[in-house]
């Protein structure tokens, strides 16, 4: 008897408490959700599928997409990079648009996104690349990244063990196999896509006004075309995409300055580089 003394003490002790902590659960609980962002719903998938030699894609790289980095964009996208462009299998070697180099620097960048998944630090090293290429070619293949590598401290041992091992051309066949199973089929880069949907050129018979793409004039039959590339409208498609709220203030500057951009777009050439001419 004197052993369950203590026991029945302990258990009349703790009644009240078993009570208590379910509630106090339910509290914590209440506090964590209303700590989360209102109405939070999944990112937008913005992905891109370039080649690291495309004027078109430096250009669009350096120059549009750095916005999603430079705004609060980057807190409702999830950005992806697919650097196969318009490479193709012959035999059993890849082929690129723009010669050995690019399918060697395409490894590297295959490499980068393995080696460094955080999109903001291999994002770094790409822009970096690109801006580069723009500027000329260099003085070999390798300085073609060395020197980004070197800027951003990121271990150039490291991405030549993946691309020498053999580990660089694999990753980048992966991206061949993603790059072919595009429906529709991708037509030029860079290419563009949110959730699944490409922001791909349209051809209209002039005289349609081009206020809302980039627009490049062609004649075909006697008949003068224009051919339009919306990827460089991509924020407008995010935000339209994105179903969260509060939508962050990128797409509220973006859609307050839309006549200025259109004047931009309908201005400037920024030519992609088409799968055809490989």
């Amino acid at each position: 008897m004197g052993y369950f003394q203590p026991l029945i003490f302990f258990v009349l002790a703790a009644f009240p408490f078993m009570f208590i902590s379910p509630s106090h659960s339910s509290l914590d609980y209440e506090i964590a959700k209303n700590l989360l962002p209102a109405k939070q719903v999944g990112n937008v998938t913005l992905s891109l599928y370039y080649e690291t030699l495309c004027p078109g894609c430096a250009y669009f790289i350096t120059s549009d997409l750095v916005k999603v980095f430079q705004t609060d964009l980057y807190t409702i996208v999830n950005l992806r990079f697919v650097p196969w462009g318009n490479a193709k299998i012959v035999g059993d070697k890849i082929r690129c648009q723009h010669g050995e180099d690019e399918c060697y620097l395409n490894a590297i960048h295959s490499c980068v996104i393995h080696l460094w998944p955080d999109v903001k630090t291999h994002f770094r090293f790409i822009h970096c690349t690109e801006e580069q290429s723009l500027e000329g070619p260099a003085s070999s293949k390798e300085a073609m990244w060395k020197n980004c590598s070197d800027k951003l401290g990121l271990r150039g041992d490291m991405i030549n063990k993946c691309y020498s091992t053999g580990l660089g051309m694999k990753l980048l066949r992966r991206y061949g196999n993603e790059t072919a199973r595009l429906i529709p089929p991708h037509e030029y880069v860079p290419w563009v896509v949110v959730n699944n949907t490409p922001l791909r050129k349209v051809s209209f018979s002039l005289p349609l006004s081009p206020c809302d793409f980039e627009v490049t004039f062609v004649t075909s039959n006697f008949n003068t075309y224009f051919v339009a590339q919306d990827f460089e409208n991509f924020v407008k498609h995010v935000c339209d995409a994105y179903k969260g709220d509060p939508k962050p203030e990128a797409c509220t500057t973006q859609s307050s300055s839309v006549s200025s951009t259109n004047r931009k777009i309908a201005t400037e050439i920024h030519p992609a580089c088409y799968a055809e001419q490989t």
